[in-house]
């Protein structure tokens, strides 16, 4: 027993200081598709940062980062983990198919800033009612996916519903019916391919569903049968943002668009003018990186302005996050023009976009509940007064992420 502990020290050592001097002489990798970030570089080493134990930290980052074979040791402590019967890793359950569902705790959200959110949002909703009128206006609250897909969690798992906040917000609304929570429409269907299994986002299908729901509820549009849609699987090697956390062997994830003659006469303009095309999707893009969903737009900004030749006379500001990507295609046939605002990457004041596009006439709001109680950069809703801005009053910040 004294002689396995022993060589088990000596193989330790060996790995850990062969694989030191192996990560020294290799090429560095710049970023990590796996984990969908940069990779820590080597530090310049100087007297000051030395001294204050700053390139110590920086130099441990990024020997970390560069180690030799470094994605294969994660996929190994993680093979290790789930032998051993663990049911959650890295705050992410092992579902059954293969699904990877993420942990909410109620506990790690910044009580003030949700409250702050449900006021902001509220004031917002209430302001648009008033505006264009309570019937134009909704907002759509998405489940997250480990409540929609509550049968798929390990036994003994928690889910959070986060059921005060949507109360709370519901009952701030001078219209309190306009508000529309999916959890339900979302677990009718739990039984389908409604959400990625690696990845946090619904899939095209599930947001069929949300847009059949929405069009019901709200009455701002009608959805067309689910037949009336060509289907079209343009990727089946997508491993998702919830994969990249634990690395375990699951079934790769397809990505399908539900296309119609709507969707092919449009025009998308990103942040005036920054990225134009004549389509919704591209899989170029989405093909250069590891993330599949980027087909739906491309990517996450500011601004971005849908031009189509529905000639319903309707033009819809669409508040949202990342969920409405591929929720937008579906909206096509219902309005002329289609405005996005994601205010995780800009804050110019609403006032100013509403005075900018006179010709809306409806509005949504479309949140994961999540992703909407860890906004920190709503405050551009807080004002929604029409208001035309003089030069000396113009702040080139607002245009800044």
């Amino acid at each position: 027993m004294k002689k396995l502990k022993i060589l088990s020290i000596i193989v330790f050592c060996v790995m850990l200081f062969g694989g030191a001097v192996i990560t020294a002489v290799l090429p560095k990798k710049a970023y990590s598709d796996l984990e969908n970030r940069n990779l820590e570089q080597k530090p310049q080493l100087t007297k000051e940062q030395f001294l204050q134990g700053k390139y110590q930290e920086k130099y441990e980052a990024y020997l970390s980062d560069q180690f030799f074979l470094r994605d294969r040791w994660v996929d190994l402590a993680v093979t290790l983990q789930k032998q051993m019967g663990k049911r959650d890793i890295n705050n992410v359950y092992l579902g059954k198919e293969g699904y990877l569902l993420e942990k909410d705790d109620e506990n790690e959200y910044d009580k003030e800033q949700v409250e702050e959110n449900v006021k902001t949002l509220s004031s917002f909703l209430n302001d648009m009612c008033e505006m264009f009128g309570e019937k134009q206006v909704s907002c759509l609250m998405i489940p997250s996916k480990t409540l929609a897909l509550s049968k798929y969690l390990p036994a003994y798992s928690q889910v959070s519903e986060h059921t005060e906040v949507l109360d709370a917000l519901q009952k701030s609304l001078s219209h309190p019916e306009r508000m529309i929570y999916l959890k339900d429409a979302m677990q009718s269907h739990q039984n389908e391919y409604i959400y990625y299994r690696t990845d946090h986002h619904w899939t095209t299908l599930g947001a069929y569903y949300a847009y059949k729901e929405w069009a019901e509820k709200s009455g701002q549009a009608a959805a067309k049968p689910i037949a009336e849609y060509t289907q079209e699987t343009v990727f089946d090697d997508f491993y998702g943002t919830t994969y990249n956390k634990v690395h375990v062997n699951v079934p790769k994830d397809q990505v399908t668009l539900f296309k119609n003659a709507s969707q092919e006469a449009v025009h998308v303009n990103m942040d005036d003018g920054d990225v134009e095309a004549d389509t919704l999707y591209f899989p170029k893009e989405a093909k250069e990186g590891f993330n599949r969903y980027n087909v739906f737009l491309s990517k996450n900004t500011f601004q971005i302005e849908i031009t189509t030749k529905a000639k319903t006379g309707k033009t819809l500001l669409l508040i949202k996050d990342s969920f409405a990507n591929c929720f937008v295609p579906f909206l096509t046939e219902n309005y002329d023009r289609i405005i996005l605002i994601d205010y995780r990457y800009g804050k110019l004041p609403i006032g100013q976009i509403l005075d900018k596009y006179e010709d809306i006439t409806d509005v949504l709001v479309m949140f994961n509940t999540e992703k909407f109680m860890q906004n920190t950069k709503l405050a551009g809703l807080a004002n929604a007064e029409k208001k035309k801005q003089t030069l000396e009053e113009f702040n080139p910040d607002d245009f800044l992420e």
